[in-house]
């Protein structure tokens, strides 16, 4: 008798419910990470830090982060995700903790070691727990909204932590974290159950984390995926703004205004690129159309002098067409085995946390070298134009579309 896949368990409204809830921990991983971009004179003040010093401690997050991209994608596919969600969880809690606490640089660099360990299980636990539970037809979908609850809190989440560092301060404003975050791993522990399909069998087939990496289309859509990201990581989070400021001769406050319609765009389209995608059949299309979308909008944005109307939608269109990084991973995840679903789907978010390890340094020493934006942020250009390569010529049909063709 073959076991009950745990997507025939419940309604969709409670699958929507658990699905929230394991959102819950994403959003909270967000505001963990961002967390030092509003508390940086107090920090460097506290902890007797220079800005290189604020520096290093705030990127220990992303080496953690990064290292367990693919630790955690194994633990979430031979484990429970209830249980490996609530060690992530608390896991951050205690890094917020020993941040509030720390008197020393080592101390808060420790600290942040520990968020980014446990935020590394983040995306990837709600993308599995999607997988668990809605069927592969609603896949795409909810991995967009979860696109977009992560655009919507990169966009705005600052504003929130700001508040709470100015009325609590900043060490009180981490204890509130760790509260919050608390009370997350409470609700994931006791509301988060349901019956999985028995992936101890499945890995014993021989299907482990050596098929992810035999297999040319895990690649193929990874380096997709960081291309796609690029744009993001290089231009909207860090570069834009000093390129609209200077090329375009916008006030510091609208080229942030302005940037932030990227994510907007993103957003919005992530979900709507996922309910396509399926309604057609077809997912290497829209990554097609995606990256295109984005070598063209980006390329006027480059090299034209824009302002009102015209630059608004262009960004928009732009951060629209990034959205093709979200489809990543619906793709990534139907071109390998379900009993490795969450393992594929970490190694393409590590393939997207290394974009922005790579685009912005580069784009930076490129600045340095040439003091030309629009020459630096060609990179971004480039990436869109990979990007579309990749997607015409590299990554294959996923098997959503072969299974309606056998029908």
């Amino acid at each position: 008798m073959k076991p009950q896949t745990s997507n025939q368990q419940f309604s969709v409204k409670k699958s929507l419910t658990l699905y929230f809830i394991a959102s819950a921990f994403l959003i909270f991983e967000m505001a963990v990470q961002v967390s030092p971009s509003v508390m940086t004179t107090q920090l460097m003040q506290h902890l007797q830090m220079s800005v290189f010093g604020l520096g290093i401690m705030s990127g220990c997050y992303f080496y953690s982060y990064t290292a367990m991209q693919i630790p955690s994608g194994i633990l979430l596919d031979r484990f429970n995700p209830r249980f490996v969600m609530v060690s992530a969880i608390l896991t951050c809690v205690l890094g917020c903790v020993l941040l509030g606490s720390a008197s020393t640089m080592l101390m808060a660099c420790f600290a942040r070691l520990l968020m980014g360990f446990g935020s590394a299980f983040a995306f990837v636990s709600v993308l599995v727990v999607t997988a668990d539970l809605f069927s592969s037809r609603h896949f795409a979908v909810m991995t967009g909204m979860t696109q977009m609850l992560a655009a919507l809190g990169a966009m705005s989440g600052q504003l929130p932590v700001h508040f709470l560092v100015t009325t609590l301060g900043w060490r009180n404003t981490l204890f509130v974290f760790a509260i919050i975050g608390t009370v997350i791993a409470t609700l994931v522990f006791y509301f988060l159950h349901y019956k999985r399909i028995d992936t101890h069998t499945l890995l014993n087939n021989n299907i482990n984390i050596k098929a992810i990496l035999r297999n040319k289309q895990t690649w193929f859509v990874a380096i997709y995926a960081c291309l796609l990201w690029a744009p993001m990581s290089a231009f909207t989070s860090l570069w834009g703004v000093p390129f609209l400021k200077n090329i375009d001769h916008l006030s510091a406050a609208n080229a942030a205004f302005f940037c932030s319609l990227m994510w907007i765009g993103l957003a919005i389209a992530s979900p709507l690129l996922g309910f396509l995608s399926t309604r057609a059949h077809n997912r290497k299309l829209f990554l097609i159309l995606s990256a295109g979308l984005g070598l063209f909008c980006f390329s006027i944005i480059l090299f034209f002098k824009l302002k009102g109307l015209m630059l608004a939608a262009l960004l928009f269109l732009a951060g629209a067409a990034c959205s093709g990084q979200a489809l990543s991973f619906t793709v990534v995840k139907e071109n390998n085995h379900r009993s490795v679903a969450a393992s594929a789907i970490a190694f393409n978010n590590m393939a997207v946390v290394i974009s922005g390890a790579l685009f912005q340094p580069f784009v930076g020493w490129l600045l340095n070298e040439t003091g030309n934006y629009r020459l630096s942020l060609s990179i971004v250009l480039i990436a869109y134009l990979l990007g579309f390569l990749m997607a015409v010529f590299g990554i294959t049909e996923t098997a959503l579309k072969r299974q309606v063709e056998r029908q």
